[in-house]
């Protein structure tokens, strides 16, 4: 992917390796992406001719940066699994995932074709706009849409929990282990996950999350409709884990619909997915906000003991240390809030009942 002369040709022989029903079939354009925060991305234009019909069409190759350069590592295999799932299930609204190279061998990194979608994405429209029309409730329907798909319909190359609790004492043992392994010590991150086992919400069934929402990651085609991309953190998970990223995401980087009208927001969400009021709230979104962050921020954290060790010259992992101090006071005051939530939720209790 990253030899953009010798890339048309080379794409131009994986094509045909998959496609035995057209003659011919040509590479035109060939240029990497903008976008694919921790991916190279690049867009292809190709050209099919068969029986003197000629078409084209623009595809889209992600795959991986060179050695080095990655600010986080994911899995290729993985994403291709994911990918391949919900094209095939057609229930998520995603660029239809095509072809893979699984092996590097033939794209010089491994590589996932799709269809390219001829749009914007929903952050670069939100941003411009100062009334955000039906955009939440069409973003708490899309997230919720998502939560639908159960463990069942899903890869095996997924993780699949053993139990609710078991993914999140998973998550919570998460915060303990990066900081025991970081160069750093931060009893911050200790603090965090000694009150998140002290204050678990009421479970919600495991579903498939895609673990990075947020409105960069939301296409939109011209038909207005909505498109899920970058599907590289999905896994099975609490899917209050998707609600709280998306709302610590976007308040670094808003626009945040969540925060426009959040019982309006939840309610949409509800709706598509028939979780009770009980379970889907403020409080819960505030406490997954905090938990699935660290899906994140540990890796980021690693990333950045690599650059302390000169092990990472990338200078998008450099920047990152100011999102783990600025974090820290996000974090320590939203538990405060939650807190004093519970305490006063708690003395109201007992004056009822006494």
């Amino acid at each position: 992917m990253h030899d953009y002369d010798a890339m048309p040709g080379m794409l131009a022989d994986f094509l045909r390796r998959h496609r035995n029903d057209v003659e011919l079939i040509e590479v035109t354009e060939y240029e990497p992406m903008a976008g694919g925060y921790s991916r190279s991305m690049a867009r292809a234009r190709v050209r099919y001719t068969n029986d003197g019909v000629v078409l084209e069409e623009n595809v889209v190759l992600r795959g991986d940066p060179p050695a080095g350069h990655s600010m986080i590592e994911t899995d290729r295999d993985h994403e291709w699994a994911v990918l391949k799932m919900l094209t095939d299930l057609g229930v998520i609204p995603i660029p239809a995932a095509r072809y893979y190279d699984d092996s590097g061998e033939h794209l010089g990194t491994k590589a996932i074709v799709m269809d390219h979608v001829t749009g914007g994405s929903l952050q670069s429209l939100i941003e411009e706009m100062d009334e955000f029309g039906d955009h939440p409730a069409r973003l708490a329907r899309l997230w919720g849409q998502i939560h639908t798909i159960t463990p069942d319909q899903l890869p095996d190359a997924m993780a699949h929990p053993d139990s609710w609790d078991a993914r999140i004492d998973e998550l919570i043992a998460t915060w303990r282990h990066y900081e025991s392994a970081s160069v750093n010590s931060d009893p911050t991150w200790r603090f965090i996950a000694a009150w998140l086992e002290a204050n678990k919400p009421p479970p919600l069934p495991l579903r498939l999350t895609h673990g990075d929402p947020q409105a960069p990651n939301v296409m939109i085609d011209h038909d207005d409709n909505y498109l899920v991309v970058d599907w590289e953190f999905a896994a099975i998970g609490d899917p209050r884990e998707d609600l709280g990223w998306y709302n610590i995401y976007s308040t670094a980087a808003g626009p945040n619909l969540y925060e426009v009208d959040p019982e309006a927001f939840l309610a949409a969400y509800r709706e598509v997915t028939g979780f009770g009021e009980a379970e889907v709230n403020q409080l819960t979104v505030g406490y997954f906000t905090v938990l699935s962050s660290i899906k994140i921020l540990g890796t980021i954290c690693s990333q950045l003991d690599k650059f302390a060790l000169g092990e990472n010259s990338g200078a998008m992992t450099a920047l990152q240390v100011g999102s783990i101090s600025f974090g820290h006071d996000n974090f320590i005051n939203a538990i405060a809030g939650m807190q004093a939530a519970f305490d006063a939720m708690a003395a109201a209790a007992e004056g009822a009942s006494s």
